[in-house]
């Protein structure tokens, strides 16, 4: 887990929860889907500046669904989330498992899991940066998401604005998303995930921060390697509210899987992350070397 700005977590996609019931009219003028992507992924880099060493709560929820569609097992973790600053790897701290304060040993699972999660995450960064060609273009017009450049994340879907509305007073985009048939075609799983997935996004016409997102496979997705996994649905979803001065937090972001393992297992297993409990904080020094009264001791 990368403790950086929760920002990031607005990349997550979902159904829009906040628009059930919403009456979603033709935008007053046209809106062009790509701009508008760009424009938000402008402010959500500048808005995570706002949270270098911020402080909040994390709790991860898995689910494992019985064939009778009641949760046969249920696990819950909850971390205290220290961001980095910039592009510095925060940390975190298991605090407590399933209801109850987490053990000596169960912290220090959790932390090594964590290091070995961040040194993949290192060892991949440096793989694409030593691929990635040298740009022409400067980091605003075409930034990294993740591990990919804007144009190459945008280049896979076929975007379009169709509507606008109103969510707790404040006016939103509403904008559409679907795999592109003439994108390249993927190798990896996860680009074979991401290239296959459709949904919406609500979009704030305000402060062009994400307020929810929606998302599902359009296809199945199969995982080879280890143990392999035909994974045939996939949901996913996110929640940002507002917190003032053009700033917005995740609520939640949620997963679900349903498919196959490689034994003919049944696959039904939902992922909740929650978040809350913001702090922000910084700390401010001034040091003077020079003695009182002493003016010219020091140079």
């Amino acid at each position: 887990m990368k403790a950086r700005s929760p920002a990031c977590a607005a990349l997550a996609i979902s159904l829009l929860p906040g628009a059930v019931g919403a009456e979603v009219v033709a935008p007053a003028f046209e809106v062009d889907a790509r701009d508008l992507v760009r424009r938000v992924v402008r402010s959500q880099r500048r808005a995570e500046a706002a949270f270098d060493d911020a402080t909040f709560d994390q709790r991860e929820v898995k689910i494992e669904w019985g064939s009778d569609g009641r949760a046969k097992e249920i696990a819950s973790r909850l971390f205290y989330v220290l961001s980095g600053n910039g592009d510095a790897e925060g940390s975190r701290e298991l605090v407590e498992v399933d209801g109850r304060p987490a053990t000596e040993a169960e912290k220090r699972k959790a932390a090594e899991e964590d290091e070995k999660d961040r040194k993949k995450r290192l060892v991949e960064k440096g793989v694409a940066e030593a691929r990635r060609a040298e740009k022409v273009s400067g980091d605003e017009d075409d930034p990294i998401v993740g591990r990919k450049r804007l144009s190459d994340l945008i280049g896979r879907f076929v975007i379009r604005v169709v509507g606008e509305e109103v969510v707790e007073g404040r006016p939103a985009y509403v904008l559409d998303f679907a795999p592109d048939p003439a994108a390249p075609a993927p190798k990896s799983l996860g680009d074979r995930a991401l290239n296959a997935l459709s949904g919406r996004a609500l979009i704030d016409a305000v402060d062009f921060q994400v307020r929810s997102v929606v998302a599902h496979l359009t296809k199945p997705v199969k995982a080879v390697g280890g143990l392999a996994v035909n994974v045939k649905a996939a949901e996913i979803a996110y929640t940002g509210q507002p917190l003032g001065e053009k700033l917005w937090f995740p609520c939640t972001v949620e997963l679900r899987l349903t498919g196959k393992t490689a034994l003919f297992f049944r696959l039904d297993t939902s992922f909740r992350i929650e978040f809350a409990n913001l702090k922000r904080f910084r700390v401010d020094t001034e040091s003077d070397v020079r003695p009182a009264g002493n003016p010219g001791s020091a140079p």
